[in-house]
């Protein structure tokens, strides 16, 4: 008999025992839970919409994907916009130093030719305008500096004593059909201008335009390259200024010279400042994709909130109802464990 009822009190303490661990791990569980503010467990924790939670976290990692896309996009489009601003800012001060230097008597004390040098090499350096490694102004060939060399250096003048036939802007090629031999390419279409070409050399389409999925089935075109038209005429009005120099001891000839090269220049800006107006819209248009992938991702955190966020305040209770229970079994373990000789008997 006593042996049976020692047996039942062993086990008892052993059921306290249990009990106190298992209250310990549950309290330790919930104030995790409160802490963390989620559900705990992951998908096992919300096990009833475990399949709704998955699909909505992999719409969340989507649209993060699309939006980091969006934002290197937007990054790339704003070196564009300040450096068009700086081509156009260089097309200004060529107008104002032609306008000045139209006077020849005027041009053989003003060291014209190393004014249009300066010019050049600017254009050529915002031509060099690079995102990390990527030659911005390069097309899909951005590994490849788009410049051949400084541009006051490789730029050609044409003869003395006439005016040069007008510039035949061209897209494709290496030196052909009018393509500059001041850019460094070496293939053909390697500098496509994205705004203005639409088809690649063989007439076919073109698919590998600078570009960026700003969503399923929706991609963004972006991108200026050095075939640019208005950065083509730009080049050209200058060194039409250049050469004109050559006749400065004819005043007339050398007027007709400058008056060709303005009228280039201002077919430049013209172009040049179109060309921004179109890189400030795909800027614009970036800016609200991100904005709308901003109210997606804020919906789809609400939905998921809805369902592995813990409800502070039911949490809350049950650690409060949980202590209380803790507190009772250590009493009741306390009183059990105050053993004697005659509560053994028992």
């Amino acid at each position: 008999m006593v042996a049976i009822t020692g047996s039942t009190q062993f086990a008892r303490i052993l059921d306290q025992t249990r009990l106190i661990r298992n209250l310990n791990q549950q309290l330790t569980n919930q104030q995790s839970q409160l802490s963390s503010g989620r559900i705990l467990g992951g998908l096992v924790g919300v096990s009833t919409r475990a399949q709704e939670l998955g699909d909505l976290k992999a719409e969340l990692q989507t649209a993060n994907s699309y939006k980091s896309a969006i934002t290197t996009a937007q990054n790339r489009v704003r070196l564009y916009s300040i450096t068009m601003e700086q081509l156009i800012d260089v097309a200004t001060e060529a107008q104002d130093l032609m306008i000045k230097n139209r006077d020849s008597f005027f041009a053989t004390t003003s060291a014209p030719t190393a004014q249009v040098n300066v010019l050049l090499d600017r254009v050529g350096t915002f031509l060099q305008t690079k995102d990390s490694e990527r030659y911005l102004f390069a097309g899909r060939n951005y590994g490849t500096n788009p410049v051949l060399a400084p541009l006051s250096n490789v730029v050609a003048d044409s003869p003395a004593g006439a005016v040069p036939p007008a510039l035949t802007v061209s897209n494709e090629g290496s030196g052909v059909g009018g393509q500059p031999l001041w850019l460094n390419v070496t293939n053909t279409d390697e500098l496509d201008n994205y705004y203005f070409d639409t088809t690649g050399t063989n007439g076919a389409p073109e698919d590998n335009f600078i570009s960026v999925y700003a969503d399923d089935n929706e991609r963004v075109q972006y991108g200026i390259s050095a075939t640019d038209p208005g950065i083509q005429q730009l080049v050209d009005s200058l060194t039409r200024f250049r050469s004109a120099i050559q006749d400065i001891s004819d005043p007339v000839l050398y007027a007709q010279r400058v008056d060709d090269a303005l009228a280039s220049l201002r077919t430049s800006l013209q172009s040049l400042k179109t060309t921004a107006s179109t890189n400030g819209h795909t800027e614009q248009r970036l800016g609200e994709l991100q904005a709308r992938h901003d109210r997606s991702l804020d919906v789809l955190k609400t939905r998921i909130g809805s369902i592995e966020d813990a409800d502070p305040a039911e949490t809350a209770t049950l650690i409060k109802a949980l202590q209380t229970s803790l507190e009772a079994t250590y009493t009741i373990t306390r009183d059990t464990l105050q053993l004697s000789l005659v509560n053994y008997l028992r």
